[in-house]
């Protein structure tokens, strides 16, 4: 496999796995193609306590993304994954299940990745690959949800977590928010609503996860109610 970051991922499998038997917290793999808000807001959502969960390691697509450098502010293991470094699309989707393993991942995150992941992560972890959507699926799926929206012309649009499966923006929704577009929005103030609720959304999403409060029940994911202890 060729290399994939600054320092050799594989080599520390042995250092994650010692991490693993001493700590039961949720271990977090978070893809990203840029800014990595959302992986900011998963950073500090664990930092705080607010999710018994650690980001365990930061995918990316692109070697410029500024979410790599949050993760490195944070001491989380940042890899960056070039597409141009393998022949076909299943060797580059099996090298990121790879990584992912490598650091011990239970629960993968698509927070702004864009990229269709591939059956060689789905099958790695099974009922385990969520997807973060600025739109309320299945309206607007795709790269530019909040701009298409916008400029429908629609009154509602939202947010969506889902899991993931092998099509673009489609398997069962795990929660949804909506937003309103008021008349006075702009594209830029829209986004910057959408944003918001994106940070809020997915962290509860995970704490659902997190607490086996989710099941996948065909389309649909029914959300079991909070318990004593929980």
């Amino acid at each position: 496999m060729p290399e994939l970051a600054e320092e050799p991922v594989l080599a520390e499998e042995d250092l994650f796995a010692r991490l693993d038997e001493v700590s039961p917290r949720l271990r977090l793999g978070v893809l990203i193609s840029g800014s990595g808000t959302n992986l900011q807001a998963l950073i500090d959502a664990c930092a705080s306590g607010e999710l018994s969960a650690v980001v365990a390691v930061v995918i990316s697509n692109k070697e410029d993304a500024f979410g790599l450098e949050r993760a490195r502010r944070a001491g989380v293991p940042a890899v960056f994954v070039d597409r141009t470094a393998y022949t076909t699309v299943s060797a580059y989707n099996q090298a990121i299940a790879d990584v992912l393993r490598a650091h011990g991942t239970d629960l993968v995150v698509m927070a702004g990745y864009m990229r269709l992941l591939g059956k060689e992560v789905l099958a790695a972890f099974p009922d385990r690959v969520m997807n973060l959507h600025p739109s309320l699926l299945p309206a607007f799926a795709g790269a530019s949800g909040i701009r298409d929206a916008f400029e429908y012309g629609v009154k509602v649009t939202g947010v969506t977590v889902h899991f993931a499966d092998e099509h673009l923006d489609h398997g069962p929704i795990i929660c949804q928010e909506p937003v309103r577009v008021e008349e006075d929005d702009t594209l830029e103030t829209l986004e910057a609503k959408i944003h918001e609720v994106e940070h809020r959304l997915i962290v509860e999403a995970v704490r659902l996860f997190e607490q086996d409060r989710l099941r996948i029940e065909g389309r649909r994911v029914r959300v079991l109610p909070e318990t004593d202890g929980v």
